[in-house]
């Protein structure tokens, strides 16, 4: 009775939407729709019943497509594999161009940039062989103008295919077409800083897939909405706009987006200084997270490593066997000998049959091994992005409470905070960093030197610094920012009395091979006086170097280092 409801449901739908339009079409509206689980039950269901080797593949993809939108990587990836088979037993070059841009969409979504980049370069090299059809040219331009507003950030390249993909998805009165490189535009006017233009680009894509019923599309365009209001420090419209839009997500099981506006919620209530309310949205995002990890990651990796150690004890149960009967033939007649060699051979064929066999297993396992190392890197990044939120939790709650105590407290308090944000800081530079040893000093120096500008402010302190860019070992790099940390805090109470000129001064320069650490204030205070500065002192002690401070005029502390040590 259920499923003849169902089937009735589907066909009143289908009439109601169009005689011309075929089935991937109506598949494709009810993925638009949202309509995840009728999709998935329509799709199956045409695919035992496929009528060419051309909507066999539509019906693979538009599988694999809605289990990319339920989060299920696996099954996806899965999908996509039997496609490219029957794609290869056609030799389809519009459909095997469709499955790259495809595949470059669905490894871009989830970070993968290099392997996006393999598969549009796949697409492209047909596109120079091959007349593509407008339709599948529209998915291409779009996922080249995606590409390099993410990965190479080259937000005129990324103006040039967009513009491209919308004059051929307005030709072909393409709505999702339409849409998605409408938002790659928005994305160009958000790199060049236009907030004003990006917004209204925004709200009108909002409103065009609100009425259009692209549900998916809808909320593509709330999360750059909200994060662009953000970026304007327009906080309390961006709360509203992202109360709305994780409503509309959790309605319609949008699950990524309800991770994202949680997030964006978090940042916005942290800005506007409401603690409580950070640390409360901050806890859900956490919870999100880890159901987000269970439910694409953990079964898929325990079934592949039994399926690993079945096979192997097979192959070992095989050998062994093959070992035993070889023993046994060794006592025989030269008449047994005989038949033993013949045996042997017979034995050695079935052994080269069945590691064969195993390789080419293995050859399989080892793809999806790799497909779960790429998952692997996206969890790494999305646990990054958690150590990164604690510790700007324990910023917020320290800044909390600076707004509480006494002057002298409210200082050392500032202590405490300054240290963990140069940590954190540091945190924050390996991982968006390829390279996860080392950093670029400069940037992340600026930024510890940033954390002080509100405190320089406030007791009028002019600093003037001057730091070279080199790559160094995030350990080193650490200890810099710490020790400039301690020198600043130390330089702002104690440094300066009641002189009305106040300058800190801070260089590092890297000159043949060495490296050069040079900090100074004018401050009287110190002046002729022979300091220990504890912390500083075990700073250095941990960088093996000897440095030199010099209270003759004002404070001044240097010392310099190798660089092959650094």
């Amino acid at each position: 009775m259920k499923y003849f409801k169902f089937t009735f449901f589907l066909f009143i739908f289908h009439l109601s939407f169009s005689q011309s339009d075929s089935i991937i079409d109506f598949g494709q509206k009810l993925i638009d729709d949202n309509k995840l689980d009728s999709a998935l039950t329509y799709f199956e269901a045409h695919l035992l019943d496929k009528t060419s080797k051309a909507q066999e593949i539509k019906l693979l993809i538009g599988l694999a497509e809605i289990y990319k939108l339920k989060l299920d990587y696996n099954s996806a990836n899965n999908y996509y594999c039997k496609a490219l088979a029957v794609i290869n037993g056609s030799n389809n070059k519009q459909l095997e161009f469709y499955y790259d841009v495809k595949m470059a969409e669905f490894y871009r979504k989830r970070t993968l940039f290099k392997e996006a980049e393999q598969h549009l370069d796949r697409a492209t090299l047909l596109l120079k062989s091959h007349k593509i059809e407008n339709k599948y040219l529209v998915k291409y331009y779009s996922r080249k103008a995606a590409l390099f507003t993410e990965y190479y950030n080259n937000a005129d390249s990324t103006f040039f295919y967009a513009e491209k993909a919308l004059k051929l998805s307005k030709l072909l009165n393409d709505k999702d077409g339409v849409f998605s490189s409408t938002l790659e535009i928005s994305g160009v006017y958000e790199e060049n800083k236009n907030f004003d233009k990006t917004i209204e680009t925004l709200e009108n894509l909002i409103y065009f897939a609100d009425h259009n019923n692209l549900i998916q599309n809808k909320v593509d365009a709330y999360i750059n909405y909200t994060r662009v209001l953000i970026k304007d420090k327009q906080y309390n419209k961006a709360l509203e706009e992202s109360l709305k839009a994780l409503d509309y997500a959790i309605k319609n099981e949008l699950f990524y987006g309800e991770i994202l506006f949680t997030d964006n919620i978090r940042n916005i209530y942290e800005k506007l200084g409401n603690t409580t309310k950070a640390y409360e949205y901050l806890k859900i995002r956490l919870r999100l997270t880890d159901k987000y990890y269970k439910l694409e990651h953990s079964k898929f990796l325990f079934e592949l490593e039994e399926k690993y150690k079945l096979a192997e004890k097979e192959n070992q149960i095989h050998i062994n066997k093959l070992e035993i009967a070889n023993k046994d033939k060794e006592l025989s007649t030269n008449k047994t000998r005989l038949y033993i060699s013949v045996s042997l051979f017979f034995s050695a064929t079935l052994i080269a049959l069945l590691t064969a066999i195993f390789f080419k297993r293995a050859k399989k396992d080892n793809k999806q091994l790799q497909f779960l190392s790429q998952q692997n890197e996206f969890l790494l990044s999305e646990a990054n992005h958690r150590i990164n939120n604690n510790l700007q939790l324990v910023i917020i709650l320290i800044s909390d409470q600076l707004k509480k105590p006494s002057e002298d407290t409210t200082l050392q308090f500032k202590n405490i905070l300054s240290k963990v944000e140069a940590i954190s800081t540091l945190h924050k530079h390996l991982y968006r960093n390829e390279d996860k040893q080392g950093v670029d000093i400069a940037n992340y120096l600026e930024d510890v030197r940033d954390s002080f500008l509100d405190v320089f402010k406030e007791h009028k302190i002019k600093t003037n610094f001057s730091v070279d860019p080199i790559n160094i070992s995030s350990n080193y790099a650490m200890y810099f920012g710490l020790l400039l940390t301690e020198l600043s805090i130390n330089s702002i109470k104690h440094a300066f009395s009641s002189q009305e000129y106040k300058e800190i001064n801070f260089n590092l320069k890297i000159k043949e091979s060495k490296l050069y650490f040079k900090y100074s204030d004018n401050g009287t205070t110190a002046t002729g006086k022979k300091l220990k500065l504890k912390l500083v002192d075990k700073l250095c002690r941990q960088l093996k170097i000897e440095y030199k401070i010099d209270t003759s005029k004002g404070f001044l502390f240097l010392f310099e280092k190798e660089m092959n040590n650094a």
